[in-house]
């Protein structure tokens, strides 16, 4: 019996350590990046013409996120994840009319976000240095709109929402450059996302410095 509770215990080890070192290989060959900058909204202009819709944001926005990447040994490319929140903004000061009324606005800000959930495959053009990548998207979609309503006795309320979020799936390219320095990269990346179905060519365009870590 205690050769047997031994030997369990001696092949309970050993798998831990064959587990352990498979951990460690795969983490050896894995990065971690984050990265905040620049980003620029196809949609972001009024498409209605409605100009008291509040519809508009500024075109150039901020994109932050992360990604994670394993790049198997011996090869050129790799695969990963990630995802970036992509937010435009815009402050209104001005007046609008609702049925003879002019309601006045000062400092409103209304944003619009955008969560892009992606897988991505990248290519090293130059080894650690400059990567290509293309990549399959969902992205959420949601917005601050100004509601008007009343009724005919002189009654109406002005209200801020957000509105209904939508799904949308594309496809991005990239090119990203790197910088080693110590025990991490620093480096910017350049993309493209384009979504089917839209009068835009694009969806969005983001430019942004980038760091990344190997776990």
């Amino acid at each position: 019996m205690k050769k047997i509770i031994l030997l369990s215990a001696l092949f309970s080890f050993c798998s831990l350590q064959i587990k352990a070192q498979k951990l460690d290989s795969i983490l050896d060959r894995s990065t971690l990046s984050f990265n905040y900058g620049l980003s620029y909204d196809f949609f972001a202009k009024n498409q209605s013409g409605d100009i008291y819709d509040f519809g508009s944001r500024d075109s150039w926005g901020q994109i932050f996120g992360f990604e994670y990447s394993y790049r198997p040994e011996g090869k050129k490319n790799e695969w990963g994840f990630g995802f970036s929140k992509q937010v435009h903004r815009k402050e209104y000061n001005e007046d609008a009319v609702f049925r003879g009324v002019i309601v006045r606005f000062e400092s409103i800000v209304l944003r619009n976000f955008k969560n892009f959930h992606h897988i991505h495959w990248k290519r090293h053009i130059i080894e650690n240095k400059l990567l290509g990548s293309v990549g399959l998207y969902y992205h959420r979609y949601r917005d601050q709109v100004v509601d008007f309503s009343g009724d005919f006795d002189g009654n109406f309320i002005v209200n801020i929402r957000e509105s209904t979020r939508f799904i949308d799936f594309g496809i991005f390219l990239g090119v990203e450059y790197y910088h080693d320095i110590r025990n991490f990269q620093i480096g910017l990346r350049s993309r493209l996302f384009y979504t089917q179905g839209y009068s835009e060519s694009f969806e969005s365009f983001e430019f942004t410095p980038v760091i990344k870590f190997r776990l």
